[in-house]
């Protein structure tokens, strides 16, 4: 035989034949034997890893060394075995690790203590002030507070305006002026709102309009009447932010003009005793007169505006007797301003140089709009007297305000600017445009028309009570000396 082949077979691993079973009968042992042909073919059952095979492997590495190869390095354990199997751990205690772990980093953070934080301590005038982040946490909070109680707690305005040739039984006459409402309540059943109205002298109240708002809840507003003394001093108009006036369709056939056409809102609290101002209406006051009108009617000329309804009523009525169904619905409406019309004309004719005439708008009239109501002094018979005092409402006294600074912006785009960085003479307050005086409230609430300032900043709700009085003022006595 070739040394190559006996060199082989040397090297070969002999796998010892497990000795049969003692138990085992011969016949069977047989029988496997001429199944699979020779001994050395036989496949043996699979049995549990012994001890028997690690001298052999022995044997073939001391063989190898002898045969003057050099030894295999053993292989290194890969990651994977050593993540196949995981470090038996209770679960209990990954979750506590795990929580405590989330805590001291929340607390690493917020501490900006150390270099590793993500909020380092910070320098001010040369101090170190660490835990800052807390700290403006905290002003953030008390800022949120303070929010909260500009918006609930309530100032009173005080205002005496002057009024050359107010009569005597008008002297010291208080108004109280409301407006923005907006569905808003202060306290239960507006309990804040009528406890601070019965601590105040007043002959009248004025609300200037947006007492509903866009939310179409009324009940605010109802609930405020409700709690009223006496309802039937109180005289509103709509707002721009107010359902209506006026239905888009009439609701019936039968019934009162006004229940036809106005909105719910409107009668509801026309029925709990308010007056609802869309024309001219004159207040006795002892044995003088006050007026107060819409402000929409001042640039009105009576007699063609009276002759143009008319018109309207009686062709519209003419249509209906034709079958025309646009004039069916219109009809309601168009009459109701025929009367609106009728009492502005008879508002005019009945004026006297010694009444007192107040106009209520919602939104600020224009400089240009009161200039030009006062031009129609000299023809009396044709347009209302100008009025002494426009009340308007509207800005909210620019919802947020800035400390010294105040109202950066209020929603007016006559205004310069478009209304941003106003005159604040023009946000709120009294002011005068040529002979008449405007006075503008804060209001309660925030302004409809700025749905981007939900709360009021530095600027708290506010009930005007202006008083009228025929005496001058201090500052114009000084400068008529």
């Amino acid at each position: 035989m070739p040394d190559s082949e006996q060199k082989k077979r040397s090297t070969r691993t002999i796998i010892p034949i497990p000795k049969p079973d003692e138990k085992a009968s011969d016949d069977v042992l047989r029988d496997v034997s001429t199944q699979y042909g020779d001994d050395a073919e036989i496949r043996l059952p699979r049995r549990k890893r012994t001890d028997a095979r690690v001298p052999i492997i022995k044997v073939k590495k001391d063989e190898d060394q002898q045969d003057g190869e050099k030894p295999k390095k053993k292989k290194k354990a890969s990651t994977k075995s050593k993540a196949a199997i995981p470090e038996v751990t209770p679960r209990k205690k990954k979750k506590k690790k795990k929580r405590r772990r989330v805590r001291r980093t929340l607390f690493e953070l917020m501490s900006a203590s150390g270099t590793e934080g993500l909020f380092r301590p910070i320098r001010v005038f040369g101090r170190e002030i660490r835990f800052w982040p807390l700290i403006l946490l905290a002003a953030l909070a008390l800022m949120a507070v303070g929010v909260m109680l500009n918006n609930s707690n309530l100032s009173i305005t005080e205002q005496t305006v002057t009024v050359v040739g107010l009569p005597e039984d008008m002297e010291g006459y208080r108004i109280v002026v409301l407006s923005d409402l907006n569905g808003r309540r202060f306290g239960d059943s507006q309990g804040l709102l009528l406890r601070t109205l019965n601590g105040i002298k007043y002959d009248a109240i004025f609300c200037l309009g947006d007492m509903v708002g866009k939310s179409g809840n009324a009940q605010p507003f109802w609930e405020f009447l409700e709690g009223l003394k006496r309802p039937e001093k109180v005289y509103f108009i709509c707002g721009d932010s107010d359902p209506g006036p006026y239905l888009p369709s009439a609701r019936g056939t039968e019934g009162v003009l006004s229940q036809l056409i106005l909105e719910d809102w409107i009668l509801g609290a026309i029925e709990r005793g308010a007056n609802y101002v869309d024309a001219p209406i004159s207040i006795p006051v002892k044995k003088s007169t006050l007026w107060i009108s819409p402000a929409t009617m001042l640039n009105l000329e009576t007699i063609s505006t009276l002759a143009a309804w008319q018109d309207q009523t009686e062709q519209e009525e003419d249509g209906v007797r034709s079958g025309i169904t646009e004039d069916y619905t219109h009809l309601p409406i168009t009459t109701y301003r025929s009367k609106l019309a009728q009492k502005l004309y008879d508002a005019q004719r009945t004026m006297t140089a010694s009444d007192i005439h107040i106009s209520l708008a919602h939104e600020i009239p224009s400089e240009a709009f009161i200039y030009t109501s006062e031009d129609h002094k000299s023809d009396t018979e044709r347009f209302l007297a100008s009025p002494e005092l426009i009340l308007a409402g509207h800005y909210c006294g620019g919802v947020w305000r800035l400390p010294i600074f105040g109202a950066f912006y209020v929603p007016d785009k006559t205004l310069p600017r478009g209304g941003w960085f106003p005159d604040q003479q023009r946000v709120s307050g009294l002011s005068e445009v040529g002979e008449a005086q405007v006075y503008i409230t804060r209001g309660l609430s925030t302004s409809g028309s700025v749905p981007l300032m939900p709360f009021r900043l530095f600027n708290p709700p506010e009930i005007s009570v202006i008083t009228l009085t025929s005496t001058l003022p201090e500052n114009m006595l000084d400068a008529g000396r």
